[in-house]
């Protein structure tokens, strides 16, 4: 009975309960062009150089970095279409929290340790779901972990990290997220060298860090994309278009419920590096590290909460001690009683997760959860009636449209991929699609023939009043479906395919 006792039960507990944050429906716009890229890859047997899906950047290179992950996606859903997406992407983000709660310090009390795994993932969850970018996370987590133990003796697993690093460079444009991990400790532990502190590394495993990050960062080159890869993640965070436009990189708006458990652990942090008697200066750096990249942006939350989780147990734990909170010194013996309830409360949790998981399990593509977040009727009527020339498209439902419009291939404006899209395109479409001065010229550029668009998109009530104003023809509902609106140029031709269609 000891393997229930009170410990492993808290534990076992927290970690049932965590499967409830990672095992979600797949709602993030960007599966459903990588689902088609995966297809492309495994059919074409390559990796495409140049965008496949749009008629108005299809000459811009296209660094595939996600290219891997995206063939893995295409084998999950052929075999088990999207509850088996949602359960193996669950898997990677619980081997996440695992690698995190392993990186605690030994010493912190179970009970410190499960809540402040707690607190980190509520303070992440909106990050958390089946997304590529938990792959990043996982690594994270695992390097964070192998650093930590290597910087304290304990363990050589680091020098394996040029091997992890050769998988996660095909996988996610996160993998610069170890270099910065492993330089930012390196910087530390030579700096603790020089000036001599008590407990610094000695050189030869100084070396043996600077090698292995050496050794980590030559490897990437083994990449489709060659040393275009190195480039590709400061192009992006770096793109102030992308930053003022995309959501995903917007900063914590505090104001949301959402954020309000980031928000806390921020102020629980405080506190614990207040009551500390002990920082040490690598978790310090990283924990300011990823605060810093985490006010910026709530994309990099989870990188927040794997740095951040073990500074707060481990600052909570010296709290206990220096304010002498007595707790008792042994655990309870475990009883035949005591053994039985931990059973009876671990089935309960389980039962509980169950329930909260059956939306994920029981997603289909034409099901509820994707059209509360897509417009699969409209999707439904373009596919039974393709319409002539270029669509004008939201950007989060350029995904799901090169998903659907696929037979015949219906080239979009615009889609998840800001990077390959370019600034120069996101300008023009936050001029389209925010009644910019240009909004006129730019439908003329871009040949425009139909917009898609959520019903009350500025876009829509003003096409619409361009349709009712005297002496202007210009265009014509063609349908709206649920939340999404179709509008047409007027013209002849268009009038005569709106005429077939709905008849």
């Amino acid at each position: 009975m000891r393997w229930l006792d009170l410990p492993h039960f808290f534990t076992i507990a927290i970690f049932l309960t965590m499967l409830i944050a990672a095992i979600q429906p797949v709602t993030d716009p960007d599966f459903w062009w990588h689902l088609p890229t995966g297809n492309w890859i495994i059919s074409h047997h390559a990796v495409p150089r140049h965008d496949l899906y749009t008629f108005t950047v299809f000459d811009h290179r296209w660094i595939t970095h996600e290219w891997l992950s995206e063939v893995i996606v295409a084998v999950l859903y052929a075999v088990g279409r999207l509850p088996l997406v949602s359960l193996v992407f669950g898997a990677i983000t619980v081997a996440g929290f695992l690698l995190v709660y392993l990186a605690i310090d030994r010493r912190v009390n179970f009970v410190i340790a499960g809540l402040a795994l707690a607190f980190g993932v509520a303070a992440a969850n909106p990050i958390w779901g089946p997304r590529i970018q938990m792959i990043t996370f996982a690594l994270s987590a695992l390097t964070y972990l192998w650093v930590k133990r290597f910087c304290e003796g304990r363990s050589r697993a680091l020098y394996l990290l040029p091997v992890v690093m050769l998988a996660w460079v095909n996988l996610h444009g996160g993998f610069v997220l170890g270099y910065g991990i492993l330089g930012l400790a390196l910087v530390v532990e030579a700096v603790r060298y020089f000036i001599r502190r008590p407990g610094a590394m000695a050189l030869p495993r100084l070396r043996a860090m600077a090698i292995v990050l050496a050794a980590s960062i030559a490897v990437a080159i083994l990449n489709p994309n060659g040393w275009d890869i190195y480039l590709y993640p400061f192009q992006t965070g770096g793109s102030p278009e992308q930053q003022r436009l995309i959501v995903e990189w917007f900063s914590p708006n505090f104001q949301m419920s959402q954020m309000w458990a980031f928000e806390a652990m921020i102020f629980l942090v405080i506190v614990g590096l207040a009551l500390s008697r002990r920082i040490e200066p690598r978790q310090l750096l990283l924990l300011l590290v990823g605060l810093g990249l985490a006010l910026h942006s709530v994309r990099n939350l989870s990188f927040f909460m794997l740095v951040a989780v073990p500074a707060l147990a481990d600052y909570a734990q010296q709290a206990r001690e220096r304010l002498s909170l007595r707790w008792p010194r042994r655990v309870p013996k475990t009883t035949p009683i005591t053994f039985g309830a931990n059973v009876v409360m671990i089935v309960l949790i389980l039962a509980i997760v169950a329930v909260a998981s059956l939306p994920s399990l029981r997603q289909r593509v034409d099901g509820t959860l994707v059209a509360r977040d897509f417009p699969i009727k409209a999707a439904d009527f373009l596919v039974q009636h393709p319409p002539p020339g270029h669509m004008l498209n939201v950007y989060g439902w350029g995904g799901y449209l090169i998903f659907r419009l696929a037979t015949p291939p219906q080239p979009v404006f615009i889609f998840g991929d800001a990077a390959l899209d370019g600034d120069q395109l996101l300008r023009d479409y936050d001029h389209l699609q925010s009644l910019g001065s240009d909004q006129a010229q730019l439908l003329e550029r871009y040949q425009i023939n139909w917009v898609i668009f959520h019903s009350n998109d500025p876009i829509i009530t003003e096409l619409r009043q361009i349709h009712t104003a005297p002496g202007q023809m210009g265009w014509f509902e063609l349908g709206t479906f649920d939340k999404a609106t179709l509008m047409m140029r007027d013209t002849p031709a268009n009038r005569a395919y709106a005429a077939q269609a709905r008849g």
